[in-house]
Parts: structure tokens; sequence; C-alpha cells
């Protein structure tokens, strides 16, 4: 069987995709953060392999959202008994030593309360506020909610950790899935007999630092864990 025939059977065993081509490589339109190739002309032989890289990193912000909602037979009073609780729970939150500028409104709801499933006559106004508050000391979370609870918040709707900065974790983890991509090439091309790779093109496929979400009952201790920032490349190497 040739290099070619050997290189096939290994690509199929490993899920991965072989290219022939003639000439130079050139780079797609579009393509993001693509390297173009610098081989000369002649034909080459061309694998293309994708890699994933992942890095754990403590979180160092916490943001949870908490809200009122109050029902009255109008609109207005309906308002108006959401408008008291709301500026009870943000002086309580600011009690705290939370800066007003680290709170900001996330939702402001009226809406009518219907009787009989919901298509009989209006029985009266649902009024909701909500405020979603954002804070670096994560130990603060749970005193948030106590505070807010205590304040008349009824609405609690999740607490999240995240990452101030990613852009390192990022770095990280986009340098673990190039290494993890020019393994596998490696080791497909060893598979088959072929002779050294030389790197083509680089795309990154996305990087993704999802928040970390934690439900917690009020006065339960905050436990925020790690974030999972993960990145993915697709690499081009040709032997």
């Amino acid at each position: 069987m040739t290099s070619i025939g050997r290189i096939c059977a290994a690509a199929g065993a490993l899920g991965l995709v072989v290219v022939a081509a003639v000439a130079l490589l050139l780079p797609r339109p579009g393509a993001a953060q693509g390297v173009p190739a610098r081989a000369a002309g002649g034909a080459s032989h061309l694998i293309v392999v994708t890699g994933e890289g992942s890095v754990e990193a403590a979180p160092d912000e916490a943001m949870l959202t908490v809200g009122v909602q109050t029902v009255r037979k109008t609109a207005q009073d309906a308002q108006s008994g959401t408008n008291t609780v709301i500026d009870e729970v943000i002086g309580r939150i600011a009690a705290l030593g939370i800066p007003r500028d680290r709170m900001r409104t996330s939702g402001v709801e009226l809406s009518p309360q219907r009787g009989s499933g919901g298509t009989g006559p209006i029985t009266g106004y649902a009024a909701t506020n909500r405020v979603t508050i954002t804070v670096d000391d994560l130990g603060m979370a749970g005193r948030i909610v106590d505070a807010a609870v205590g304040a008349g918040a009824n609405e609690l709707q999740g607490l999240s950790f995240g990452l101030r900065d990613s852009s390192g974790a990022r770095t990280r983890a986009l340098r673990l899935a190039v290494q993890n991509a020019q393994a596998t090439a490696s080791a497909l091309a060893a598979a088959a007999g072929a002779g050294p790779i030389h790197l083509v093109r680089i795309e990154q496929a996305g990087t993704v630092a999802p928040p970390r979400f934690a439900v917690m009952a009020e006065s339960a201790p905050v436990l925020p864990g790690t974030i999972t920032v993960t990145a993915n490349v697709r690499v081009t190497y040709a032997f």
C-alpha cells in the first residue's frame, strides 16, 4: 500500500480528513485567523485535524438577580406596591457596601391577571421589578440574598459566577488546542509511515467561557467552584 493509502486508512480510523492538493494551498475567503501555505509548487498532501483545549479558572465575579412581584386590583396599585418594596431592597443591598453602579434594573413588567385559566375577565394586575447585582467579592452573594429577602424580595432568578477578564484563560486554552491538533496529526502521519508534517494553516473554531450557575437557598453557603474555558481549532498540515 502506498503512503497515501496508509494515510487514508489511518484517517478513516481516527475520523479525520486527508486531502490531496497540487501547487500552493490558497486561503479560503473569510476564513478566521488563517495562516497561508508557504510551500513551494509541486504535489503536496494535506492532513486536516481539529484540536480542543480546556483550562479551569477560578471565578472572580458573581451575578445574581432578585425581584419583587406585587399583585393588586389595579395596575397603579400593583406598580406602586412593587416600587415601594424594590426601593427597600436596593437600600438594604446598598447598606452592605455594594455601590449602586453595580446594580441595574434588568426587568420591569406589568401584566393583567385573568381567572378561568387565563381567558376570563381581568381580576387584577401583577407588577414585577428585577434588579441584577454584580460583585467581585463572591462571599457577598449569600448576604445579598438575605438582605433582599428580608426587605421583601420574592424572586431569586439564580446566581452565576464569571470572569472579569477571560483573555488569559482563553490564550492557555488555545495553546492546548493547537498542541492537541499537532499531536493528532503527528500520530496519524506516523501510523501511515509518512514523512514529517509542516504547518499550513490554523483556524480558530471558537472559544467558550460560559458562566457557572449555582442554585442556593436563603443563607446557604456559596461554593463558586471553577469555570471551564474551552477553545477549538482546525489545523492543516502538509507532508
